[in-house]
């Protein structure tokens, strides 16, 4: 969740909770989700991004001995490593890293990073950050 002062506290916290005041606000209009689809932006990396500016995510599924380049950003990214292992290297980062399920790693701003998937079966991980239209 983005950061807000209109916050309505329902449970699960010593805090206040205004329960009236968040009944009065809730709909019980039934809908179905948008599915983000993702947009292709290099070989093995889908790009999802949903219609606020605070967030994006990209999937990396590296087939065996596959490399890709994430070029710099302008803002931080999470990288979380679903499946398979591999390497990563970061600019500023003395030596390659090991990727392996389970892993997750920081990314500063405008830090290129390059993956490379080198044990048997698909690299699947996920960079998490700042829609890069909030930069624009």
């Amino acid at each position: 969740m983005a950061t807000s002062d209109n916050v309505i506290r329902a449970g699960l916290t010593p805090k206040y909770k205004d329960v009236q005041t968040l009944c009065s606000m809730l709909t019980y209009k039934q809908m179905f989700p948008e599915i983000l689809r993702g947009v292709s932006v290099q070989p093995y990396v889908t790009r999802y991004t949903p219609p606020f500016d605070e967030f994006e995510v990209d999937r990396y599924l590296l087939p065996q001995g596959e490399s890709v380049t994430m070029s710099p950003v302008p803002g931080p990214s999470i990288f979380l490593v679903m499946t398979g292992e591999g390497k990563i290297q970061a600019d500023g980062m003395p030596d390659e890293g090991k990727a392996k399920e389970g892993d997750v790693f920081f990314v500063p701003p405008r830090t290129e990073v390059k993956l490379h998937a080198s044990g048997p079966g698909r690299l699947q991980l996920y960079r998490a950050g700042v829609n890069s239209r909030f930069f624009c």
